[in-house]
This record gives C-alpha cells, sequence and structure tokens, in this order.
C-alpha cells in the first residue's frame, strides 16, 4: 500500500505560538540566514510584538493583525514567500517576517 506523505510540514502560526516563543526565549533566523532573531516583548493590549537582534538592537512593535494578514496572503498564493514580496507590504520588515513565516513551517519551497 502506498503511502501518500505531506512534502511541507504542518504551519503553527498563531499568536500562542508568538507568546511561547518569547516566553521560551526562541530564535528564529531572518530570511537572509545571516541575522539570528527572537521576540523579546509582546503586548497584549495592543496585540504587537517586538523583536531584537543577536546585537541587541530591537525593532518597533509590529501588530499581530498585519502579520496574519501576510500569512493568510502567503497561503493564498497572492504573494510568494520572499522577503522583497513582504517588503511591499510591510516595509523593512520582509526578511524578518519572511524568517518568522519559515519558522512556524509557511514555507511552501
Amino acid at each position: 500500500m502506498l503511502e501518500i506523505v505531506e512534502i511541507f510540514p504542518k504551519c503553527s502560526f498563531s499568536w500562542e505560538k508568538l507568546k511561547e516563543m518569547k516566553d521560551k526565549e526562541i530564535g528564529f533566523w531572518a530570511a537572509d540566514g545571516l541575522t539570528k532573531l527572537r521576540i523579546f516583548e509582546i503586548d497584549e493590549k495592543e496585540k504587537s510584538f517586538y523583536v531584537v537582534n543577536q546585537l541587541g538592537k530591537r525593532t518597533w512593535p509590529f501588530k499581530y493583525q498585519k502579520l496574519e494578514e501576510l500569512h493568510k496572503k502567503f497561503h493564498c498564493s497572492e504573494i510568494t514567500l520572499l522577503a522583497y514580496e513582504v517588503d511591499k507590504l510591510a516595509p523593512t520588515w520582509g526578511n524578518y517576517i519572511v524568517g518568522l513565516l519559515k519558522y512556524f513551517g509557511c514555507d511552501k519551497g
């Protein structure tokens, strides 16, 4: 009997997963493969988060709603999961967002 195997990992994208990453200090790589990042602060009221790189430089807050919008567009094939494509919708965040979505298992290729 032929077994069906999924080619791509299951996506684990969620607000709860972001909070877990922060609490456990889980790092992820930016799309450039050179920058190690982690979520270091979450604002529950605003539903936003901050990211810090390995040198301690932190970002301004990023809204979860915007991340969720980008995630949905990717899964609906409206955009390709490439930093320059994401950057068009979230200027200067493309490299970080692509890395985060890949961490969640959203990379199809």
